[in-house]
């Protein structure tokens, strides 16, 4: 039976490559079972992977209205245990509900972290003043600080903080690196701007959220600059600002960094603007997640706070770009790190 079923497929192939419709690459394809490549799978350790330190997340919701704020915590971990980390995590226009990005925050959370979301902003049309965006979060930060700590809530080591925000919350991050220090909140040793945009001054834009005095950001600051390759919301205008009022951070503790498409398989890997939420907006978390914008982050904390995975986190190497592989083995197109937009 089995020589029957064989002799045939041979026969079948052999016809097909008479007939020119069946090359050698595509008779071994064939032979092995051919199947559209999938996406590569959360790696299983590293940064953008899933080996947690904690099991759940205690989510609380303080304050109302803008300048009202979000508490994401381990679940299961000791108001006298070593104080964490904080992540300030700054959401894009109009997702004052952080479902919108609840994947990426549990993961931040899960690897051992607190995160404060300000709500910064209501959707009242009256109340959608950019002007008032920035003032509203570092009021519910301010806020938040203050009660960290306290019976219930962890304690957070205030000399390991991160600001990270997407869209107009990329904006938001770069400002509150240059103003924490001077008005006296934590001071970030880090910060990820996500495809900035919703500026003031971006793109000859002149509506938006202002920009502080980037300049003031300090130098010791680590820095990413991420944009991905489709982003046709915002484009690379904001990040470029962002980019170019740094410049007195040196090279060796800042990248500019493009996440780029990739539609070898399916589902493909859409590196647009709503790349980096999940669970609304019709995001989903996929590789470019886990190999792009949670490897970054993940990576960038460990080196500005332990000094460790500074070779994934900076400084364009190979476990820098590397985005993980298709089911068939082949790379996914690896993100573009550069020292600036005009960099070849």
């Amino acid at each position: 039976m089995f020589g029957r079923v064989f002799s045939g497929r041979i026969r079948l192939l052999a016809s097909l490559f008479a007939l020119g419709l069946c090359g050698p690459l595509s008779i071994a394809a064939m032979a092995q079972g051919e199947r559209t490549p999938t996406p590569p799978a959360q790696p299983m350790s590293g940064p953008g992977g899933r080996a947690y330190v904690y099991d759940e997340v205690r989510a609380a919701e303080v304050g109302t209205g803008a300048t009202g704020y979000w508490i994401f915590a381990p679940e299961d971990v000791s108001t006298t245990a070593e104080p964490l980390p904080l992540v300030l995590f700054f959401h894009g226009f109009s997702a004052v509900d952080p479902l919108t990005y609840r994947a990426w925050i549990d993961h931040i959370v899960l690897r051992g972290a607190v995160v404060v979301y300000p709500v910064y902003q209501t959707l009242e049309l009256d109340e959608l003043n950019p002007d008032t965006y920035f003032p509203n979060a570092l009021t519910a930060i301010a806020a938040a600080v203050d009660r960290l700590g306290r019976p219930d809530y962890p304690t957070v080591d205030l000399t390991r903080v991160a600001a990270v925000g997407h869209s107009v919350g990329g904006v938001l991050a770069a400002n509150y690196a240059a103003v924490a220090g001077p008005i006296g909140l934590p001071i970030p040793a880090a910060m990820m701007p996500v495809e900035p945009g919703g500026c003031r001054d971006c793109a000859g834009s002149t509506a938006g959220v202002p920009f502080a005095k980037l300049e003031l950001v300090p130098d010791s600051t680590f820095a990413l600059v991420v944009v991905g390759s489709d982003d046709t919301v915002v484009g690379t205008s904001g990040a470029d600002v962002i980019w170019a009022e740094t410049g007195h951070i040196t090279d060796d503790r800042r990248d500019y960094v493009e996440i780029v498409s990739d539609d070898h398989g399916s589902p493909a890997l859409v590196a647009d603007h709503f790349q980096p939420s999940a669970d609304d907006m019709g995001g989903e978390v996929d590789s470019l997640d886990w190999f792009g914008t949670w490897k970054l982050l993940d990576a960038l904390l460990a080196c500005a706070f332990e000094g460790e995975a500074c070779d994934t986190a900076l400084g364009d190497t190979p476990e820098q770009r590397f985005m993980g592989s298709w089911s068939d083995g082949v790379p996914v197109t690896p993100m573009r790190v550069t020292d600036g937009p005009a960099s070849p």
